[in-house]
């Protein structure tokens, strides 16, 4: 154990101190420090400057949550204003193209009722398979002719009946 340490005035005295005695001063010191300032006074303005603190730090925290949770809450309703549009713009896209494929549609039907004509048939033959009737002629241009790009004729056209 640490040896306790005397103060010099008691060092200096030979005077024995009374421990009642000297417990009864400090009581006393105490009592006058309490008359000169109450201490109920002190601690209820100390509490209550400390609750006003604390109620402003609440109310800042709760104003900083609540920008916090707007801001999010923005960013969000942004986002999904975004996607909306967009959204939109892809519908009103694919409706444009609906309409167009169904206009399409359409033409390939009517050629599909006109590809059924005896005509039809007949020009598609002569177009792509080169075909001719029985006793048709069909006079072919020399290479160097249809290079030069002087024919007039076409081999369909050229053809003459006998």
């Amino acid at each position: 154990m640490a040896k306790k340490r005397r103060s010099k005035q008691f060092k200096r005295s030979s005077r024995v101190i009374d421990m009642d005695e000297a417990r009864q001063q400090r009581l006393e010191k105490r009592r006058r420090a309490q008359l000169d300032v109450p201490q109920e006074q002190t601690t209820s303005s100390q509490r209550q400057v400390r609750r006003k603190r604390a109620l402003r730090k609440k109310q800042s925290r709760h104003r900083m949550l609540m920008s916090i949770a707007a801001a999010i809450l923005l960013v969000f309703l942004c986002v999904s204003i975004f996607n909306i549009l967009k959204l939109k713009a892809e519908e009103h896209e694919a409706l444009k193209r609906q309409d167009e494929l169904k206009a399409k549609q359409e033409q390939l039907k009517e050629d599909l009722k006109e590809a059924d004509t005896e005509q039809n048939i007949e020009d598609q033959a002569r177009e792509r398979l080169k075909l001719t009737k029985p006793g048709e002629t069909i006079y072919i241009p020399d290479s160097e002719e249809a290079e030069d790009g002087e024919t007039g004729t076409n081999a369909n056209n050229g053809a003459e009946e006998q």
